[in-house]
This record gives C-alpha cells, structure tokens and sequence, in this order.
C-alpha cells in the first residue's frame, strides 16, 4: 500500500497524531495498489467506529450518503471501476452498525481523507470537538487510521499470518482442524479474542486450506490404494503440478508479509511504502484459487480408482462448466492425461505394436490366439476403455491401422514402415488436444485417417497382388460350392464306385489319385489344383462313400490368416450341395437310366406290372422335378447371383476389410439359400425328401428284381415246352404248370403289395412337400417365396392341402406352422 502522509497547521488540529492524513492523488496512479489502499481505509475505520461505546449525535459537514456519492464519484475519476470495488466492500462492512450517526462520521471521516480540503477538515474537526467524547476515542481514531498502535499491529499480523498457515493447510493460534471432518474452526480459546468480521473472513480463507489437504491426499494416495497405469501417473503429476503452482501463490504472499514485518522491524514503514497485507485483501485473492481446488478435488473425486481410457472419460465428462477458467484447466488436465494415450495410440498405427502393461489401452491383444487367427481374432477393442470423446468408427479405424500394420511385419514379413511415418507421429504427438474437441476435423483426425488408409492399402495391394486372393476365392467357389460343372460330373463318374462302398472301406489316397485325373481333364489354373484335396471324414454306422467325402481347399500363410475363420462355412455349405448332386446322380444315374434299360427288357411283363411303372415313373418324375428345381435354385439364384454382386463389392473395395466383409455376406446369404442353420422344419422336410429317394431307389431295385426273377421263371418254362417239343413230349407236366401258375399267383400279389407301398409313400412324400411348400411361403425372404411357387408351379400340391389355399395372414401363418409340425411329428411317430 501506498500512502502519503500531508503534514499540516498543527495549530488547527482534528487529531493531535495525525491532523491531516490524505490519501494523496498519487497514490491512485498505481492500479494494482487500489484495492489494498481501500481495504486499509475501510477496515480502519470500522474498527474505530466498531469500538466506540456511545451513539454519536453531533452534526456532520455531510450525511453518509452525500460522502459515499461524492468518494464514489472520486474514485470513479482516478480509476475506472474503482468506486464500485469501493461501494461493495463498504456496504459489505457496515452491516454490523445499526447507529446512523456512527455511519454518518464514518463516511465523514473517510471523505476527509479523500479530499484535499482544509476547510472541510476544519467543519469536521470542529463537530468532533464539540462532541462529549473522551480524548481517548480520538486517539483510539488516530491509532486506527495510521496504523494501529504496536500491540494492534502485531496481533493483526499474527492474524494474517495464521490465515496464511491455514491456506497450506497448517493448524495456527486461531484455527485448528477438526478431526473429524478435516475442517478448519475458531480456537475456542484464542479466538476470543478476534471481532466477528476477522472471524468471518479466517473461516473462509481456512475452506482453501480443506480444498487443499483433499487434493494432497488424492495426489499422494499410497501405492496400492489407487488404480494404476501410465495415464493414471499423468493425471497425478498433473494434480501435483496444480498444487505446485497454488504453493508458489501463497509463498508471495508469505514474502510480502514477511519484507512487512522486516521494514515495521527496521523503522523504515514511511520511506520504503511497504504493503502490509490484511484479511480483506486475502479475501480477494482467494477466490480465484478456490475455485480452481474445488473443481480440482471434485475431479480427482470423480477419478478414483479408474485409469486409461475410463479415467480420461471421467475428466471428459466434467468439462463444459460455464466457467472459462474451469474449462481452460479441465482441457489443460485431459491434454496431459491422454499424453501416454496419444503415444499408444501412435505406436500402434505406425508400428503396430502395444505399449500398453497396466491394460488401459482400448485396443487388446490376445496372447492365446495364433497367427492363424491374427486378422480375425487376435486383436479385438476393449470397450470399457474406450474414451466417450472416441466414436466408435474412430475407434475401428485405429484398431484396423495397426492390425494392418501388425500383419505385414509378423505374418507377411514386411517391416517397411508406411509412408511418412515421421510426419504423422509428430502431427499425433504434438496435437494432444485436439484427440476431444467437439468437431473431428483437425490435423489429428485428419492424421488418423491417413494412417488407416495408408495401411489398408498397403494390406490390399500385398494380397492382391503376390498372394493371389481373388484367384483362391474363385477356387473356393468353383469347387467347393460346386460352380464348376464339368469338374463335379467328371469326379463323380470317376469315383462312384467308391461312392457306392461301406464309409469304413473307402481310402483317402485313392480318391486323392482320382481328383487329380479329374482336374486335369479340365482347363483351370494349375496352382489352385495344388491347394484341392479330397477329404474322408470319420464314417459312422450306415454311412456310405457318399457320407464321408468332401473336399477342402487349403490354404497356408497370409491366406490362411485370412480365409482360415470362412473354411468352416465352406465345410457346412460343400454337405447340402454334395447332396444334392448325390439326389441327381441317384435320379439320372440310377432310377432313370434303369427304367429306360428296362423297360424293353420287361416288355413280356407289361400287362402285369404296366399299372405299377405308371405310377413308378410319376413318383420318378415328381421327385426329379423337385430336385432339378432345387438345384437350380441354389447353384444359379442363389450361388451364382451373389458371386456376381461379390465381384462387384470387390471392384470397389479400398481396403482388405471390405473385401472380407463382402465375402462374409455372401456366406451368409447362400446358408440362407442352401438352408444351412435356417429353419428347422425346411431341413427336417428337406431331409425327408431326400429320404424319399434313397428309398425309391431300394424300392425300384427290389421290384425290378421280382420282376426279371418272374421273368426268368417264365423263360426257363418256356424253353422246357420248346425242349419237349424237340423229344416229343409236346407240353410239360401237371405238376410243373401248377407250380408256375403258383409263381405268378406269388407275382401278381408281390406287385400288388408293392405299388401299394409305393402309392403309401408317394402320399407320404407329397406331405413333406406340402410342408416344405408352407414353410417357404411363411418365410420372410421373397427369394425362398418364389421358389416356392417354381416347385408348384401348377399348384399339384396346393389343391391336395388346404393350408396352401389359405391367405398368409398372421393367423394362418401361426395355424400353418403349427399344422406343419404336427404332421411331422406324426410322420416321425
């Protein structure tokens, strides 16, 4: 504080210590000084006025709201806003005097000290004269406004330097800390001693001493007591550095009260102007940094036992306060948290490697999985440490960087960095802050999406290029899938004499041999032969070569990494195909080509069993018309359309993902088509379908027996009348004519029995087809619709089952289903 003391006429004295004390003009030049020059005034003069014991009845130069106008209006034309500090801290401390004529001096004697006029210190002078009031008051006034007597000032400056104490959170002479709570609270003892307003103000003061003991705890928690982790060491430090800067605050003002006590110590108060600080000044100061500790603590509250990318979360959530300065330190706190994130997060695109030991990184890395599953499985986000300010496409897009990145240096043996590597790591690490703003379209998104792009087609071009990955899908596609018509034909006619044996007695090295004579009858490239082969799976009881063969198509290295998590979809896809070819080969190969070789063979037996091969060859071609259908459905409808629309996703594919991705849907919509894993009562009717031909296979073999055995009967009989016509005999015996007669009773009978059979399981065949009907009809997909409406093309099935005549309504639908699967059960019972 600054003050300037006007020596005047001692003759003419309104106090005999200090007759005129002004508050010199020049005081005001510095604006930093004010506020303090105000404080030492009003506090000094509320307390003389607060310890006098008489109501002052005098008359005064002014009423106090004429002085409070007129200092106002001063202090408004020497600095601005400085009458407004002025007209707050003063009504702030007269609120404890009631009495209007201690107000009024009080203002009095204030506007005395302010102006530089004598004839108005004279007035006022003279009315304090004139006032029944001990000499003692006066000097009490003198002592206060000078500065107070010696034991005065030292108990003030004890004051101040207890509320210093209390700011770092030290118990002194007035405050002490309640064990409880962590508190600060008036001594009882010694704060006797204080007026209400010094009280009122060390209480205030001590909630920054409670703010701090709060932070320190937090910022100094023992090890073991709080989560742990590279992030989490960050935010400490940065609490730490907080509290850093708050002690250097209050060790200025230790220094100012401590050169005050030095130059009260050495005499030197009037010629070095020295600032003596006081509560009212503190009072000041301390809002600023209070509400930085509590925010601080509220933080570090928020923060407990969290790390990574929850901890950054946490701080992230307590950011847009309102308040400026609040914002402005929750951002510097956030950038210096996700430092060791940011560094991750580069370490990992541009090397591919994770830095991560205490698990706060939000990608992971499974240690357990191979690099067989490197691309698919190995590295995976972990969600709870993902920060809220990450949107989750980021998020994918850093995880596919560096899983990019990862695969070319471990599977591809390709350590080259990505271009300009350098440039986007100093880009990461030196724009911290702008991981959370709102808007990403900084330099640091911008670099992310560079990373990820830069990384994709580094991938793509690698498998696109020296590993050939379109060229083995189309493989997989050709000869799993069964695209390859001349091949399947080929290999089929060329094992069915396996085929046709027990599962136990098939060898794998045999068909091994055949699929090689097989793929070289046809025009293909020749590397894909390389990776085909023939599989024999385990048989079980009844299995048959059809059963346990398959092919598979291997795959090794980046391929394998690739493709290795769709070879089981291929396995599951080859088994309904096969099938079908199975059902055709049985169709064409067996049940039609026999009918037509026989046919003239048993033309001896026609008006015997001609009623029979009617209904024979209607069964026949039922069933081929269903198969055909199928078969066509489902290797050009379904199959071949979705190949076509893969080529297309992968024409425009920009990274190996999307090429994948495609890849994986185009599996899932042909399991749909093939009905693998779909509903279970089109598979189990599909089933029973396919049963009905395995069956009337057995069926036709059986009859066709019967009849070549009547046939030979009838030959043999034959040849013996021609033999005894040779002899003689002319004509054969009695007992030879009613053993033939009795064959032919057994034969007529036989057939008989065996068209009822098949009319039986003809009926029974056209309810698993209804049924098959039904379901596709209550299916979602209009593909699946459709198909059903080419297999009842001219509604056969439709007239024979009233459930296929109903609209599909949400009812009928129910009361379809449920019929169809109480038919099922009854056919399975």
């Amino acid at each position: 504080m600054q003050q300037t003391l006007i020596k005047m006429d001692s003759t003419r004295k309104l106090l005999p210590e200090i007759e005129k004390l002004h508050l010199n003009q020049a005081a005001l030049k510095h604006k930093h000084d004010e506020p303090d020059v105000l404080d030492t005034l009003l506090l000094r003069v509320v307390q003389y006025v607060c310890r006098s014991e008489a109501a002052f009845e005098g008359t005064l130069p002014y009423t106090e709201a004429e002085c409070v106008q007129k200092i106002v209006s001063k202090l408004n034309g020497s600095a601005e806003r400085l009458g407004v500090m002025f007209l707050e801290r003063y009504n702030s401390l007269i609120k404890g005097i009631e009495q209007r004529g201690l107000r009024d001096l009080m203002a009095n004697l204030m506007l005395c000290h302010l102006e530089e006029d004598a004839t108005f210190a004279a007035k006022l002078n003279a009315s304090i004269n004139a006032i029944a009031v001990n000499r003692n008051r006066c000097t009490d006034y003198a002592v206060c406004i000078l500065g107070q007597s010696e034991a005065e000032c030292e108990a003030n400056t004890e004051i101040v330097q207890n509320a210093i104490y209390c700011l770092i959170g030290v118990q002194g002479r007035y405050l002490l800390k309640d064990v409880n709570t962590g508190r600060f609270k008036i001594d009882a003892t010694n704060g006797s001693s204080l007026i209400g307003p010094q009280a009122g103000m060390l209480l205030r003061l001590a909630e920054l001493g409670y703010y701090h003991d709060r932070l320190d705890e937090y910022a100094n928690a023992l090890p073991g007591l709080d989560a742990i982790g590279a992030m989490r060491q960050a935010f400490i430090t940065k609490l730490r550095q907080e509290l850093n800067v708050y002690h250097g605050q209050v060790a200025l003002l230790q220094q100012q009260l401590t050169n005050y006590k030095q130059q009260q110590a050495d005499d030197q108060w009037l010629q070095q102007r020295a600032k003596a600080p006081t509560l009212l000044a503190l009072i000041c100061w301390y809002l600023k940094p209070l509400r930085r500790l509590q925010w601080l603590v509220k933080l570090a509250h928020a923060c407990q036992f969290k790390k990574g990318g929850e901890l950054a979360t946490a701080i992230y959530e307590q950011l847009n306060t309102g308040d400026p300065l609040l914002d402005a330190l929750g951002c510097e706190v956030l950038a210096a948290c996700c430092t060791p994130l940011v560094r991750m997060i580069s370490k990992w695109m541009l090397e591919g490697v994770i830095d991560d030991n205490y698990a706060e990184f939000f990608v992971q890395s499974l240690s357990d999985v191979g690099a067989e599953r490197l691309w698919h499985d190995k590295f995976r986000l972990r969600l709870a440490m993902l920060p809220k300010f990450l949107t989750s496409e980021l998020a994918c897009k850093i995880l596919k960087a560096g899983k990019s990145v990862n695969f070319l240096r471990e599977v591809c043996v390709i350590n080259e960095p990505l271009k300009g590597s350098e440039q986007l790591k100093q880009v990461l690490e030196n724009n911290i802050s702008c991981i959370f703003k709102c808007v990403p379209d900084s330099s640091w998104h911008a670099a992310i999406e560079t990373c990820y792009t830069q990384a994709s087609k580094d991938v793509l071009d690698v498998m696109l290029g020296p590993h050939k990955l379109l060229m083995h899908l189309k493989g997989m596609r050709r000869y799993l899938l069964l695209g390859q018509g001349d091949f399947v034909n080929i290999f089929i006619e060329m094992v069915k004499d396996e085929l046709e044996k027990r599962g136990t007695d098939v060898l794998s090295h045999d068909l091994s041999v055949m699929l090689d004579a097989a793929l070289r009858c046809i025009n293909d490239d020749l590397e894909i032969f390389n990776h085909l082969d023939v599989v024999v799976k385990t048989p079980y009881s009844g299995d048959t070569g059809w059963d346990v063969i398959s092919l598979q198509y291997i795959v090794c290295g980046p391929l394998a990494t690739m493709l290795e998590p769709a070879l089981p979809t291929y396995k599951e896809l080859f088994k309904p195909l096969w099938r079908i070819k199975h059902m055709e080969f049985v169709l064409s190969s067996k049940i039609w080509k026999q009918q037509m070789c026989n046919a003239k063979a048993l033309r001896a037996l026609k008006h015997d069993i001609s009623q029979s091969c009617y209904k024979l060859h209607l069964f026949s071609s039922e069933i081929m018309h269903f198969v055909h259908q199928m078969q066509y459905y489902v290797l050009f409808e379904v199959i071949e359309c979705q190949w076509v629309q893969l080529q297309k996703q992968m024409e425009q594919a920009a990274a190996l993902d999307d090429i994948l991705e495609a890849h994986a849907q185009f599996l899932d919509k042909i399991s749909i088509g093939c009905f693998v894993n779909s509903s279970s009562i089109m598979e189990q009717q599909l089933g029973l379908v396919y049963k009905a031909i395995i069956w009337l296979e057995n069926w036709q073999c059986h009859f066709y027996e019967s009849c070549f055995k009547e046939l030979a009967a009838r030959q043999r009989m034959q040849l013996g009348i021609d033999a005894s016509e040779c002899t003689g005999q002319f004509g054969i015996t009695t007992e030879q004519r009613l053993e033939r007669d009795q064959g032919c009773k057994l034969f007529e009978q036989s057939i008989v029995a065996a068209s009822s059979e098949l009319e039986q399981y003809a009926a029974t065949y056209g309810k698993s087809v209804a049924n098959f009907l039904l379901a596709l009809n209550s299916s979602t997909d209009p593909n699946l619709q459709l198909l059903g409406t080419r297999l009842d093309f001219n509604e056969y099935y439709k007239k024979r089952n009233a459930n296929l005549s109903k609209p599909l309504t949400f009812e009928h639908i129910r009361m379809s289903k449920c019929a169809g699967q109480d038919s099922s059960s009854n056919e399975q019972s």
